[in-house]
């Protein structure tokens, strides 16, 4: 059941519509769809078509050699900045101190720790190494290792 509304009475203005009306909107050029046509594309080879769009003037001259246009002068002195080279620890170094302190139970190792403490001192001097003092550590356990293990086994030998 549908009522209808009821009359307006005379010399009432005119009834508003529910909605606000829409403007109209011309037409679009090309009628097959929402967008207008691109135009035709230049083929292999061609440069492209220049209609209407703005041209560029020609780039500055470049500046002469050795000039820096930023002001930062004539270049880079890449040694004075960042961080210094990085200098890795000596292994050998670590090899012998961990030798010498075996080497109290097990002799023949205070030979292993005098030789690579001694190579170890020898990175450090070339500056290979920064660990001067683990491979001195090692190399002077080596050697006290190797005295007792000596005169323990004459100590043992002569009863």
């Amino acid at each position: 059941m549908t009522t209808t509304p009821p009359p307006e009475p005379p010399g009432s203005p005119e009834p508003k519509p529910d909605r606000p009306a829409e403007p109209e909107t011309p037409p679009l050029p090309n009628a097959g769809g929402p967008y207008p046509s691109p135009g035709p594309y230049p083929g292999p080879g061609q440069p492209p078509a220049n209609e209407g769009s703005a041209q560029y003037p020609p780039p500055p001259p470049l500046p002469p050699e050795g000039f820096s246009p930023y002001g930062g002068g004539p270049g880079y002195d890449y040694g004075s900045y960042g961080a210094p080279p990085v200098r890795q620890n000596n292994g050998m170094g670590v090899a012998a101190l961990v030798l010498g302190i075996v080497a109290f139970l097990i002799g023949p190792c205070s030979i292993l720790a005098i030789v690579f403490g001694r190579i170890g001192l020898n990175r450090v001097a070339r500056g290979e190494a920064t660990n001067r003092g683990v491979a001195q550590a090692g190399f002077v356990l080596g050697i006290v290792t190797l005295v007792l293990w000596v005169l323990g086994m004459i100590v043992l030998a002569s009863r």
